[in-house]
């Protein structure tokens, strides 16, 4: 199972290769902090040394450095697909390569959240739930203002809000920030990630199912305490609606509420 998340990219290159007199231009498929796949017209002998830059708008570009250790051919159509690993980068460069993944990988999210937003509203007073809800429940500490954070439990979770037990009352209306690591146990529903081939009008191709078993990050949402519940074992219970999430998060989100009901239906 592959132990670093794999970003796709479309993304024109020019490849110096170890040998050779003058740069190979092709394209980046995708990259991960471990390696990358390159695809390009001309042919590139395994085990050669290569260097080339990741350049994005805005960005500062960042020389990476690796070794081709696999090639393929399509079955039809012309150009090959190499796989890169970058066995050769310091530590600083590893930090910052999985910065610039983990951003494209944002901006990626935010980009098809906000292409699947509903273009009708529900009317005042008839809110409808739109998103699944998981009632595993998980720690999470609580800010409000410039105090101190404070642990309590979350649960009922979706990518609206989640049910917040804590030992103080807290007015509708209050703005509480979160700061929580969504549980891993229901990712074994998930299959490894893996390559597949897809036939496309080039000819064959392969593609790489996603990784969603790869372990959450800790998020930092703002909510705003939405409805009060009756109090349970000694904690009061409010609703709380998130206000500033992003794509990302949303994602990471529907990703654990969609294991967790997977994982009931698996075992009942």
């Amino acid at each position: 199972m592959r132990r670093s998340y794999r970003q796709s990219i479309e993304l024109p290159i020019a490849i110096e290769v170890s040998g050779l007199p003058a740069p190979v231009y092709g394209t980046m498929v995708n990259i991960s902090e471990s390696g990358c796949r390159l695809r390009s017209l001309i042919l590139i002998d395994r085990d050669r040394d290569v260097r080339f830059e990741l350049r994005r708008p805005s960005h500062q570009a960042m020389e990476l450095r690796g070794r081709i250790i696999t090639r393929t051919a399509p079955a039809s159509g012309g150009g090959y697909e190499y796989g890169v690993t970058f066995g050769r980068i310091g530590i600083a460069e590893r930090l910052h390569l999985a910065r610039e993944i983990h951003e494209m990988q944002r901006r990626d999210a935010m980009a098809r959240a906000n292409s699947r937003q509903p273009s009708v509203k529900a009317p005042p007073g008839k809110q409808r739930r739109g998103s699944v809800r998981a009632l595993v429940g998980f720690p999470v500490r609580y800010r409000i203002g410039n105090r101190a954070s404070t642990d309590a439990e979350a649960n009922e979770l979706s990518t609206g809000g989640l049910r917040l037990l804590c030992g103080e009352k807290l007015a509708i209306g209050t703005i509480v920030e979160l700061r929580f690591t969504l549980p891993g146990t229901a990712l074994w529903v998930y299959p490894p990630s893996h390559e597949r081939t897809e036939i496309t009008p080039f000819g064959p191709r392969q593609t790489r199912i996603p990784d969603n078993r790869r372990a959450f990050e800790e998020m930092t949402v703002h909510g705003r305490i939405v409805s009060r519940f009756a109090p349970a074992h000694g904690r009061d219970i409010y609703g709380l609606q998130f206000t500033d999430i992003d794509g990302y998060q949303r994602e990471e989100i529907a990703r654990f509420t969609h294991a967790v009901q997977l994982a009931r239906l698996r075992t009942n």
